[in-house]
């Protein structure tokens, strides 16, 4: 007790008049409910307004005194203002005059009416604040012919009326111990609306949401978290989608368009359009707590399918093909090296004879799986023909197996490796308006970015599933996904490694709605209790599965598999029948 009154001891001097005491009543309401690393605004109409030197000598902390209608060339965002007024109309205009310059009407009000000719009319006041929707208020008011304080202060919503202006009285003595009775006074009261109704803006983009036109409950990804969030808050969901019939929506002719034209204009409380967030939507909308991401990617058509002949050497990397490439040729060179008399010489002084059969032709003879009739019978060139045998028996095994493999699959030549090649190339290129917002700072992409409206996304993937079109398209990657998902597998889509964007997954609110603080704590709650996890799961995750389709086999074998096996089948016959007429004319050759 003495340690509070000690540092407090600026709020408890009496005060022998009546009509200041308001003053200290405001100070200690401030006091106990402001934060301190804020900066307070405190709007009065004249010098001598009745209280504002109290309060002033009594708060001690920062604040900024604006005197009448005054529009500052530069100011802070404020979370806590104190208005002073002498009537309910002043308090009414000052109000106005606020909101009109944009300050937050989320913030903590403080209204202090002090009457000088007319008492002050606390419903006249409300109706002022009902207006604005501003939904932490507290109003302190003195009468003119009493010594008595009183203090008001309402809530937005209550059961059976989903506006309310009607305030309600709260005790607040100045006297009352600990000052416990000017603690947490600014309570959020929009936590409970009453079955009252959540407006929100959407438009059916699977897999965030499913609207059935109005057959049956919504569902997806934000359908499943809007519903969540009002039975939370015992709102009733109302979705709608936009007015205008177009999509997420852009800025045009100091306006927008679609689901954020809908807020913009009043005519919804929210949008749930899974639109990516730009510079420009967060400049003109306040936004929600951030309940997920969503990968901004370049997507376009599957480049040509390789030639069943090219598939011969598929199952080889470079690596190995080169590896292969000089192990035959070493071979070469050794069956050459055996015929000089440097080789002979060696192979005497080891004790060893040369092979008397051509080495190339009978690695050769092994390498393919035939039989040989007759083995070294040098102890040390049998390890060495026996080695080759198994070297080439798991190097046949493993080929045939990968080249089966590789000839029932379609595989594809080079993929797009990065944007670089798009613009080397000279591919169109393009997307939504929202999204070319991402590329101001880069001419080049801004300048060629063609425009897709959101109506057209899903006739340009048909035309690039299709292979009909080279056009590079910028899109959500989860509706991408979910839309191929319906193909079973049987069409694909190539994705550029270059991610545009990993947006943040918001909800989009008029700026300074009252909305925004009590869905945002829902919006986490969801969040940290996991549930936001499970819907993508629900609806992104799990819906791969059905890429493995049992339909989705491997195509049967045929002919044009086989051209490029009878291709070296005919070659080398021919080459076997220019070596059997060669022999012909000039005479048999004799093995060494």
């Amino acid at each position: 007790m003495n340690e509070v009154s000690s540092n407090n001891s600026h709020l408890l001097h009496p005060l022998k008049d009546p009509a200041a005491s308001i003053g200290l009543l405001a100070a200690k309401v401030a006091y106990y409910n402001f934060e301190w690393r804020f900066v307070t605004v405190v709007m009065y109409f004249s010098l001598k307004a009745i209280g504002l030197t109290t309060f002033l000598q009594h708060y001690e902390k920062p604040v900024v005194l604006k005197l009448g209608e005054f529009k500052a060339s530069r100011r802070l965002e404020v979370p806590q203002i104190v208005i002073f007024g002498k009537d309910h109309v002043e308090i009414s205009k000052s109000l106005d005059f606020l909101v009109n310059l944009k300050y937050d009407t989320n913030a903590k009000y403080l209204i202090v009416c002090t009457p000088v000719r007319i008492e002050c009319d606390e419903n006249y006041i409300f109706k002022a604040i009902q207006k604005h929707l501003i939904p932490n208020v507290i109003v302190l008011k003195s009468t003119l012919y009493t010594t008595e304080l009183l203090s008001f202060t309402y809530r937005i919503a209550v059961p059976g009326k989903c506006i309310n202006n009607t305030p309600f009285t709260i005790n607040l003595d100045k006297d009352c111990i600990n000052n416990t009775c000017f603690r947490n006074l600014f309570k959020n009261y929009l936590r409970n609306f009453y079955r009252c109704r959540i407006r929100i803006s959407t438009v059916e983009q699977p897999p965030f949401m499913y609207l059935y036109n109005g057959t049956r409950e919504p569902s997806g990804i934000d359908g499943e978290i809007m519903a969540l969030v009002a039975n939370l808050l015992n709102g009733t969901l109302c979705l709608q989608t936009p007015q205008d019939g177009s999509y997420g929506g852009h800025y045009i002719n100091n306006n927008w368009t679609g689901s954020l034209g809908d807020i913009y204009n009043g005519r919804t409380q929210a949008s749930a359009s899974a639109s990516p967030l730009t510079v420009l939507k967060y400049e003109h909308f306040e936004i929600s707590y951030t309940y997920y991401s969503m990968d901004i990617v370049w997507v376009t058509k599957l480049p040509a399918q390789r030639s069943s002949w090219e598939k011969l050497v598929r199952p080889l990397n470079p690596y190995l093909q080169v590896s292969l490439v000089f192990m035959f040729i070493g071979i070469i060179f050794m069956n050459a090296m055996c015929k000089t008399s440097m080789c002979r010489n060696i192979g005497k002084s080891f004790e060893m004879e040369p092979p008397k059969y051509s080495l190339c032709f009978y690695s050769w003879i092994l390498f393919l799986g035939l039989p040989i009739l007759r083995e070294p019978a040098n102890r040390s060139y049998l390890i060495t023909v026996y080695t080759w045998i198994w070297f080439c028996f798991l190097i046949r095994c493993a080929y045939q197996v990968a080249l089966i493999h590789s000839l029932k699959q379609p595989t594809y030549r080079r993929n797009i490796q990065n944007f670089d090649e798009v613009l080397r190339s000279g591919l169109p290129f393009g997307g939504q308006q929202s999204l070319k917002e991402y590329f101001t700072e880069d001419p080049e992409i801004y300048s060629n970015w063609e425009v897709i409206p959101s109506e057209h996304l899903y006739a340009t993937l048909d035309d690039l599933l299709e292979g009909k079109s080279d056009y590079v398209l910028a899109t959500n990657k989860e509706v991408m996904k979910r839309y191929l998902v319906k193909f079973r597998g049987q069409k694909k889509l190539q994705i550029i490694p270059n991610k545009i964007v990993n947006s943040p997954l918001v909800i989009y609110f008029k700026k300074y709605s009252p909305l925004s603080h009590p869905i945002n704590d829902m919006l986490r709650v969801a969040f940290e209790g996991g549930f936001v996890h499970r819907a993508f799961e629900k609806y992104v995750d799990k819906h791969t599965i059905l890429w493995k389709r049992k339909s989705y086999e491997v195509e049967p074998l045929n002919m044009d598999h086989f051209a490029g096996i009878f291709f070296l089948l005919l070659a080398g016959m021919v080459l076997s029948c220019t070596y059997f007429i060669v022999e012909m004319i000039c005479g048999n050759l004799k093995d060494e």
